[in-house]
Parts: structure tokens; sequence; C-alpha cells
């Protein structure tokens, strides 16, 4: 058998891709610039400095990285002062097995100034600033991924245009400043969807494992999940879980033998502290003249809905599967959990079956989703703006659970056409033609 020789590259392609390499350098260098700036700029970034310190601390201090001071130095850099009644204490509750995700941060911090002393001067400004294009990547994919794993491919402008609003809308700019992990959660949630469509059982469990924190914000994303898994005997996806989790915690137990008594202390000081927002408490300021007795009345409701929900879920058909899943990370923050509005950028994947089957299905859908697109990106920036300017309780409120309402509105607005699309002439002419 003969091999033919792949072709050589011609000048003018050369010359072509040495453009494109360099335009993206560029780019690159552009963003990498622009976020550094904003990190410098504007305050914030707390959740990231948390684990980020408390790592350097670790690494380079031989400090535990769930003390309390870590947690005052991580104030001090996101506030400029320690926490005053209301904001977030910045805790660190992130398992020591998961914290080597932020060792590279570490080392940026560290390293670098100590081998070059004259040329580097590495501030928590930057190392934040490379966090945020990390996190804005992870929004442009999930963006990405959940098209895929709902088979929709719309119209170029529309596709920019959702791409841009992955990244300016106010929930995911408010995760972007705060440095959430939740970007990466919301990642891994539907990397682990994706992957269990695509068979990929092994990698799915590996995802689960990385998706052990932030309970407040996909606990029961994660409950659905397993039992489905459960349901479905596919045990490969606990090997994979098992095996990653055995590796991570020898691992961890050998790097730090006594981390967990501090990380559950630090959990549960977390859990007590009040900051961020309740949805009874909510309730309970919107309408005083609610009985404070019948508050629980809203989230049982919610989670029966959520059993019905998921009981119907059973079927083969992963499109339910993926509509109950953004259902459910949509009903978590209305459930009683205390959470934050940095948090809320995991519903975000829930616009595009919302988008999508509005225009599979309305004549005019693209004005539709015009017309909903205006409203979830301008409508929460005038929340935050009247917020702000009138240091109104109410607008933060009204902030805090318009994204959820929002999205549950919409899933269920759509539920009937994006789980049973009806089977129109045009559809068999199509079905057969595949």
């Amino acid at each position: 058998m003969e091999f033919q020789k792949k072709p050589r590259l011609t000048p003018n392609e050369i010359r072509l891709l040495s453009l494109i390499g360099f335009v993206e350098a560029i780019v690159l260098i552009v963003l990498i610039g622009v976020n550094i700036g904003l990190s410098r700029s504007v305050e914030g970034g707390g959740e990231f400095y948390s684990a980020w310190n408390g790592v350097r601390m670790f690494l380079f201090s031989h400090v535990n990285p769930y003390n309390l001071d870590v947690a005052l130095q991580a104030q001090q850099l996101a506030y400029g002062h320690t926490v005053s009644s209301g904001q977030n204490p910045y805790y660190l509750t992130i398992p020591f097995f998961l914290l080597p995700i932020y060792f590279p941060f570490a080392l940026i911090s560290n390293t670098l100034p100590a081998l070059f002393p004259s040329k580097f001067v590495v501030d928590p400004s930057v190392v934040r600033g490379l966090w945020s294009i990390l996190n804005e990547s992870a929004l442009l994919i999930i963006a990405f991924l959940i098209l895929r794993l709902i088979e929709w491919s719309p119209r170029r402008i529309f596709l920019i245009v959702f791409f841009l609003l992955s990244i300016f809308s106010f929930y995911s700019v408010s995760a972007l400043l705060d440095g959430t992990p939740a970007i990466f959660l919301c990642l891994l949630y539907f990397g682990i969807l994706y992957a269990l469509k695509n068979q990929q059982d092994e990698l799915a469990g590996a995802l689960l494992v990385l998706t052990l924190f932030r309970w407040e914000v996909g606990l029961l994303f994660l409950a659905l999940v397993i039992w489905r898994v459960y349901y479905e005997k596919r045990s490969r996806v606990f090997n994979g879980f098992g095996m990653l989790i055995v590796v991570l915690l020898i691992v961890s137990f050998l790097m730090n033998p006594g981390w967990v008594i501090p990380f559950l202390r630090s959990s549960l000081t977390d859990l007590r502290t009040n900051y961020g927002f309740t949805s009874s408490a909510i309730l309970l300021r919107l309408w005083p003249t609610f009985n404070a007795h019948f508050v629980w009345i809203i989230p049982v409701g919610l989670v029966i809905l959520l059993g019905f929900e998921w009981y119907s879920s059973r079927g083969p058909d992963f499109h339910h599967f993926i509509w109950t899943c953004c259902l459910t990370l949509a009903v978590t923050p209305l459930i009683g959990f205390r959470t934050d509005l940095s948090n809320l950028v995991v519903l975000f994947p829930g616009l595009a079956l919302i988008f999508a089957t509005v225009v599979e299905r309305w004549h005019h859908g693209y004005w539709l989703d015009a017309l909903l697109y205006l409203i979830i990106l301008l409508l929460p920036w005038g929340f935050f703006i009247r917020s702000v300017i009138f240091q109104s309780q109410f607008y933060q409120d009204l902030l805090s659970i318009f994204f959820p309402i929002f999205i549950i509105a919409g899933l269920y607005w759509t539920r009937w056409w994006f789980i049973h699309p009806p089977r129109t002439w045009l559809d068999y002419v199509r079905s057969s033609r595949s």
C-alpha cells in the first residue's frame, strides 16, 4: 500500500496562518490586559481570593488554608476592609482534594517574582484577571455545549448575540467580578450531561467528583443525575467516580492529613453567617402581610413539583432529561437554601432551551426571541442600577428572584413543544430524508 505524502503548505497559506496566529495573540493580550485592568479598578473577587490565598498560604507559608486569617485577608483584598454585616465573609468551603485547581495561580503569584525579582511583580489583581479570562472562556464553552446538547443551530447573528449574552448578562458579570467557581460548576454540570449523552460514563463519573462543593448551587441537580444513573444501571459512572475520588483523597491526605476538621469547621461557620439571600426572607419582605408560618408552603410545593418532573423524565428521551436538569437548577435558589447572586449564573443554559423552542415552534420566533433577549439582558441591569441609586432592598430582592422565576416560567411555557415536539407533515419529510 502506498501512502500519499501530505502536500506542503503554499507560501500564501503560511502567511495566512501566521496572520491568524498573530491576530489571535494580539486579541488574547488585549483581553488579558483588559481583565487585569478591571481587576485593579473594580473591587470584588473575594470568591477567587479566598481559594487562591488559602492555597498560596498553604504552599509557601505552611498555613492551614481554612484558617480564619486567610478569610480575613480575602476580605481585605475584596472589600478593602474586614467584612461588615450582610457581606460575604469568604470563608473557604472547598474541600482540600479540589483545591489543586488553584495551584497554578498560587505558583504564578509566588514563583515568578522569586525567579525574576527585577522583572515580575505579580499582585493579586493580575492572577484575578487571569482567572477572569478562564471564566469568560468557560461561559462561551457552556453556551456552545448547551446548543450541542439540544441540537440547535441558530442563525449566525443570533448565535453571536447568544454568546455575547453569556458574557454580558448581569448574572454573568456578577459571577465574573466575584470570581465565583459557580461558572466552572455550570461547565461541569453540562459536561456531565454531554458525557452521559455520548455514553462516556467514566468521564461523567470523574466530572461528578469535581462538583462536590457548593451544595446550595447543585445539590438537587447532582441528586437527579445520580438517581437517573442508578435507574439506568450505568455502573461505569460510579466506577469513574470512585477511581478519581480515591486518588484525590489519597493525595490530599498525603499533602495535608488534618484538613477534614478545619474544612468542616469553616463550612459550618459559613452556614451560620448572614449574607446572600433566601427565598423565604425575600417573600416576607415583598409581602409583609404574608404569614411567616406558611412560608414553607412554596418550598414544599416546589419540591413536590420537582418530584413529579423527575419521575416523568425517566424515559429514554434525553431532551426531557436536559429540560428537567435546567428546571432543577432554576428551582434550587427558591427552595430555601441561602445563596448568592453570583451563583445564579448556572441558570443561563436554560435560556437556550427557551430560545430554541420559540424559534422552532413559532412563525416569527426570532422576533419573539429578540424581545425575550432584551428582557433578560436589560431588566436585571435596570434593577441593579435602581438598587444602587436608591439604596433599595426592594430592587435587590427583585434582582435575586427574577432570573429563577423567568427561567421556570419560560421552561414551562415551552415545555410541551420541547419535550413532545409536534409531528407535522414537514417533520415526516425531514426525517425520511435524514
